[in-house]
């Protein structure tokens, strides 16, 4: 089916979905909202769900939730380590900076002219500003400014430790502003209304016919041909999957951007990581989650590759997902990139590799039992997946679900080309030419792959 990443699946009469959390994009009046108004990912008729909390991070018998009331966060976290409340009161101030930060979603920065940068530049300054102040600095940095364990852990529950240390401000400012919904039914019903609004303008979809190559003549890309032996033929060829596997199978690795090819020869400041994921059903209606948890899971952690902490998540919010008076709950631990080497080994015996999956399954379950005793005996393992399950079925490089991370060191201004040198009617789009991902870099770039075609084709790109 299509929606690549943005996906789900039913196992046992529940329904596992794969990719939305929360996402940006959702309040009325922005450009991206525009945007999924006008590929039918939300509409008038859509309801969107949002959370009064984005996440909840757990340690020692504590708790701390991030709150859309931005004040009550504050004083549960002053609450928590009055030794910290400089830096709380700090941080708040930065996340309030970041509320008024919109992503810019109207048209692709090479078609404004000066006096529209000047405006841009204007109404981006609070995202300037948040740039500035942490220049060069990790959320490893961030978190250091932190005297207390579980705040430190709060931080980068969301974000990696490598990561930039505004990438925190600047999420949990959005969602303090109201953004951060979820659009009813979830990633793959999001996916198929947007597969229908592209039937209905005409547009035709080729499911279970993969891509095994782009056709090139005469430095001009004709078409793609399918592993049926299929040939579609276009006049325009948009480029919306993962790199890696554009330019080591699509086409010759000759045309990669050297910024790209930076990315992935650059390793240390450019970080790909990994996930294990498992789906529980529960024998019960009660919600004892009511949402995101983050929990520690040092203490059961068996590999090096395995992070130390894990997110569990219950979806009451969309009763559709289970089947009645039962609910279902997910998993997801973060792995080291070394974890791709470790999975795909495995896999080459499918025997082996199942039964590991069962096994991280199983101790996973026994965490959450152990944690919400109201689960005991009522759990079941529904479905497990690991970072080969995406190299399979999504050809993502190394096994990841999103782009790279960049790092502070990264070059914030270096983004991948969305032209393909000496091919002039191929243009990419796509979460990994914006890093670190997402379904909203996704969207925003499908648009501007529209408009820089219009662009080609002498029309106006203001749409």
């Amino acid at each position: 089916m299509v929606g690549g990443e943005c996906t789900g699946w039913d196992r046992q009469g529940y329904y596992i979905d794969n990719c939305l959390h929360w996402m940006m994009g959702t309040n009325r009046g922005t450009d991206l909202y525009n945007i999924w108004k006008t590929v039918a990912a939300v509409g008038d008729d859509i309801e969107i769900f949002k959370s009064d909390i984005m996440y909840t991070s757990t340690l020692n018998g504590e708790s701390l939730s991030l709150y859309r009331d931005l004040e009550k966060t504050r004083q549960e976290m002053i609450k928590l380590s009055k030794e910290d409340e400089n830096e709380i009161n700090e941080l708040i101030k930065d996340v309030k900076i970041a509320m008024d930060v919109e992503i810019p979603a109207y048209k692709p920065m090479e078609f404004y002219g000066p006096i529209e940068l000047l405006k841009m530049m204007k109404k981006q300054k609070n995202t300037l500003k948040l740039f500035k102040k942490y220049k060069n600095q990790y959320t490893q940095d961030l978190m250091n400014k932190f005297k207390h364990p579980l705040i430190k852990c709060l931080i980068s529950d969301f974000c990696p430790k490598e990561s930039a240390a505004s990438s925190f401000p600047m999420a949990y400012g959005n969602f303090v502003a109201g953004d951060g919904g979820i659009p009813q039914g979830g990633s793959r019903a999001m996916a198929l209304r947007m597969e229908e609004k592209f039937k209905s303008l005409g547009g035709k979809s080729f499911t279970n016919k993969p891509v095994k190559k782009i056709i090139v003549e005469d430095n001009k890309a004709k078409g793609i041909a399918l592993e049926n032996n299929q040939e579609v033929y276009g006049d325009y060829i948009v480029i919306s999957c993962d790199m890696d596997y554009t330019f080591n199978v699509l086409l010759d690795k000759s045309y990669m951007d050297k910024t790209l090819k930076m990315m992935y020869e650059n390793d240390k400041d450019y970080k790909i990581y990994g996930m294990f994921q498992a789906a529980y059903g529960i024998d019960s209606p009660e919600d004892l989650l009511k949402g995101e948890i983050m929990l520690d899971c040092s203490d059961i952690k068996i590999a090096p590759w395995m992070g130390d902490r894990m997110t569990i998540k219950t979806y009451g919010y969309e009763p559709s997902f289970a089947p009645e008076n039962k609910q279902i709950l997910q998993v997801l631990l973060p792995l080291d990139v070394s974890a791709y080497d470790y999975w795909m080994k495995l896999y080459e015996d499918k025997e082996e590799y199942n039964n590991k999956k069962e096994e991280l399954a199983q101790i996973f379950m026994k965490k959450i039992e152990e944690n919400y005793e109201g689960y005991k005996d009522k759990m079941i393992i529904l479905d497990s997946w690991t970072p080969v399950t995406y190299k399979r079925y999504c050809n993502a490089y190394k096994g990841y679900n999103q782009a790279f991370v960049a790092s502070k060191n990264a070059d914030a201004k270096l983004y991948p080309s969305p032209y393909v040198k000496n091919l002039d009617n191929v243009i990419l789009c796509g979460q990994w030419i914006t890093p670190p991902g997402g379904v909203p870099g996704a969207a925003i770039t499908g648009k501007f792959a529209i408009q820089r075609i219009l662009k080609k084709e002498n029309k106006d790109v203001n749409i």
